[in-house]
């Protein structure tokens, strides 16, 4: 039974093919979607992490960086050439390496898994 409630769809990234019928060009591949469920958190920007110059306002581009929380069994874990699409349609791209969290005693088996993603309210689908 999932932990999370919220329904989630991973967008997994998939290579060019190589067109042979014509011109031998890469065709992108659409994402493979995989619905899932997890919970997304505000991450909060530490002063020190202001002080090294990470804002969330740049330019006239807001963007923003949550943690996602995802009900364990995923395989494999989300890649940083991932994105993930929430209920509302709003797409948030994964950043940096997805991590399973274990309870500190037994059982060992895995809580969840953790993933910072952002979103940018540039990107368009």
């Amino acid at each position: 039974m999932p932990k999370f409630q919220d329904p989630w769809v991973l967008l997994r990234h998939n290579e060019p093919q190589y067109d042979e019928s014509s011109t031998g060009n890469r065709r992108p591949v659409p994402p493979t979607e995989v619905p899932w469920t997890g919970e997304l958190q505000q991450r909060q920007l530490s002063a020190s992490s202001v002080d090294a110059g990470n804002v969330e306002f740049e330019d006239g581009h807001v963007k923003s960086s949550y943690v996602l929380l995802l009900d364990p069994g995923l395989d494999p874990l989300p890649a940083a050439r991932d994105k993930f699409r929430d209920a509302d349609g709003d797409v948030y791209q994964v950043v940096g390496k997805a991590r399973e969290r274990r309870p500190r005693r037994r059982p060992r088996r895995v809580a969840y898994i953790v993933v910072i993603v952002r979103r940018s309210n540039d990107i368009k689908e």
